[in-house]
């Protein structure tokens, strides 16, 4: 039972734009000093976040998605390269597929909201920017729900809850370590977040040593990918996960248009931007003074630092898939980069909390929203055109 008759509906892709729409409206007063809402805005804001998960259209993941659930229902996951824990969601504790997609965004977004309560930030800015942009991303696939787990411990492990130290730590390295059996991409972030639990690894001598060694690691990178993927891909194999790799492999790059390419740029640039900050964070203080200079360490939270340093990790590693040689890996680019919307998120929360740097911040935001927005109308757009067809 497939359902090869779903498709992104131009309606369907409205109602998505209706709902960002809204929460632009809603949000708005979470941007204003003091940066808090009334509990029914908030509610409100969450609860309209939450419709957006359930349905999120605009993406034909949402439909991909449901023919996989169907699959797991009826031929016991034999033809999906879903991770087991969905095979037990779907059988074990859902009866449909708007019921699956409930447990696991719903279970992402309450995971995510701790985390905007628990970093050292006003947690109603935090959720009105995050709703207001990137939540469109947060929407449509499962891996989010790796990336609230992962953020979220990585979060206790910086700064503990309660003042209930060893509790917080276990936590969130149990958090860390359990998304990676959310989605196998997860060890990516995992092995991120380690790398930014060091401080001090962080300077001017790290920027400058990656720099010369990019062109090197963009070979090596790529040289390693092919390797792995010749040895592992099963050619008898049906839709696993080293078959869809293969797939992001091989798709021919050229087929690409202008206004998908524009997408794709308006979406990454802000990546940038917001990288520039995290390490700008962590390795330089307003005076441009050395960070590792004791009496000169900036006024800034330790976790909102080491999530700038999380970023500034994403968008590196990121851009070694940026230039395609022998292969395509563009997929794999825009896949990782995505790893950070979330760290994106809290340091844009925290250029606009601090008041630094604000015709930088207003740039970055409005990128963002164009980023977004040209997302969105595009899929209404690319719907359009296949219900003319």
């Amino acid at each position: 039972m497939e359902l090869t008759y779903l498709e992104p509906l131009p309606i369907l892709v409205f109602s998505n734009l209706l709902i960002v729409a809204f929460l632009l409206v809603l949000g708005r007063k979470g941007l204003k000093e003091p940066y808090t809402l009334s509990p029914w805005r908030r509610y409100l804001i969450i609860l309209t976040a939450a419709a957006f998960c359930l349905f999120s259209f605009w993406n034909t993941d949402w439909f991909h998605y449901a023919e996989m659930y169907l699959n797991l229902i009826y031929e016991e996951g034999n033809d999906t390269s879903l991770e087991d824990v969905y095979y037990f969601i779907a059988n074990d504790l859902t009866s449909n597929y708007v019921a699956f997609r409930a447990v696991v965004w719903g279970t992402a977004l309450f995971l995510l909201c701790l985390l905007m309560k628990h970093i050292t930030l006003q947690g109603d800015l935090v959720l009105c920017l995050f709703c207001m942009t990137w939540m469109i991303y947060f929407g449509y696939a499962r891996v989010s729900l790796a990336f609230a787990m992962m953020y979220l411990g990585a979060s206790l492990i910086n700064k503990s809850a309660g003042g209930k130290v060893l509790l917080s730590l276990m936590l969130g390295f149990v958090l860390v370590i359990c998304s990676s059996f959310f989605h196998k991409s997860a060890v990516y972030g995992i092995a991120l977040i380690f790398l930014a639990l060091m401080p001090k690894l962080l300077n001017r001598r790290t920027f400058l040593l990656l720099m010369i060694a990019y062109p090197f690691l963009v070979l090596i990178s790529q040289l390693m990918l092919a390797q792995f993927m010749n040895t592992a891909v099963d050619p008898n194999a049906r839709n696993t996960g080293a078959t869809a790799g293969m797939t992001y492999l091989i798709e021919d790059g050229d087929e690409i248009g202008f206004a998908y390419r524009l997408q794709l740029t308006l979406e990454c640039i802000p990546y940038y931007l917001l990288a520039f900050v995290g390490y700008k964070m962590n390795v330089l203080t307003d005076e441009g003074e050395d960070v590792e200079n004791e009496e000169a360490q900036p006024l800034i939270p330790a976790d909102i630092r080491f999530f700038g340093r999380l970023l500034f990790y994403i968008v590196v590693t990121a851009s070694v898939f940026l230039f395609s040689l022998e292969m395509n890996t563009r997929n794999f680019y825009i896949r990782f980069l995505r790893f950070g919307f979330i760290p994106a998120c809290i340091v844009l929360a925290w250029l606009w909390q601090s008041g630094r740097y604000p015709r930088f911040r207003k740039f970055t935001f409005l990128m963002v929203l164009a980023g977004i927005w040209y997302a969105l109308l595009y899929s209404f757009y690319v719907a359009y055109l296949g219900a003319a067809v």
